[in-house]
């Protein structure tokens, strides 16, 4: 999984030949994307969705997927400028063949980003699209254009707090269609997390997936269908108090 990694990253340096040269160029790849997704004046959203999430580490072998839970309806509110979230989720009946190990997630989750809040647990906000180019400008990120599947896209990289690579792929209508990084885990080592954004709308002005798939370790941890956004509406997000606990995955304060 690592070496996969590390193979996107020596695929763009193979084709540096095709590098937007110097800072403005660089600073311009991420502009012209957040202009073309609508969301240089972006400060929160909600989408609604349903689909699966899945627990990381709880399969019930190796060759499985991780275990699973059917979500009849997943809401998220996302402040930008906080930056923090909330989710809301509503769970379909657990079957009793379910199969695989794990919490179910927790039906409410509060997140404040502030300065002792893991890597980890940011990653949850930075790798959505509008939440990975705001980390680009505020990181340095440099770009590439990358010939990969008989097409070219966008490779704009940063380093993240915990060293590692933090890469997202812009396509030629200037959507992000994928974000990629590793984190650290104590079982599975440098372990490849992906998200992947597809079936961009118009949702007032705003280009928003409504498909979101998210892996760690090649295999899904959110698998969600978007069916409404609503953008720059309130969203005044509480840090849990400390010691709030309530499954998977956990509340984190800031």
């Amino acid at each position: 999984m690592y070496k996969n990694l590390l193979g996107t990253v020596a695929l763009a340096a193979l084709f540096s030949s095709f590098s937007m040269p110097g800072a403005a160029q660089d600073a311009a790849a991420i502009a012209n994307a957040s202009k073309a997704m609508g969301a240089d004046n972006l400060k929160s959203v909600e989408f609604t969705a349903s689909g699966w999430e899945y627990t990381f580490g709880q399969a019930v072998n190796p060759a499985s997927p991780w275990g699973g839970y059917e979500e009849k309806t997943y809401t998220r509110s996302i402040n930008f400028e906080t930056p923090s979230w909330h989710i809301d989720r509503v769970l379909a009946p657990i079957p009793p063949t379910r199969r695989g190990g794990g919490l179910p997630p927790a039906a409410t989750q509060n997140v404040v980003i502030g300065p002792n809040t893991p890597w980890a647990t940011q990653l949850d906000h930075w790798m959505t699209p509008y939440g990975f180019l705001r980390a680009a400008v505020a990181n340095n990120a440099t770009a590439a254009s990358v010939k990969t599947g008989g097409r070219t896209v966008t490779v704009v990289t940063f380093t993240a707090p915990n060293k590692a690579r933090v890469n997202g792929y812009i396509n030629d209508k200037n959507m992000v269609e994928r974000v990629e990084t590793w984190i650290d885990n104590p079982v599975t080592g440098d372990t490849p997390l992906v998200a992947i954004y597809s079936d961009y709308k118009d949702f007032g002005g705003l280009k928003f997936p409504t498909k979101m798939i998210k892996k760690q370790g090649d295999a899904p941890i959110l698998d969600l269908t978007v069916t409404d956004v609503k953008v720059n509406v309130p969203v005044n997000v509480t840090a849990p108090p400390a010691g709030a606990g309530g499954g998977q995955p956990p509340v984190t304060t800031s």
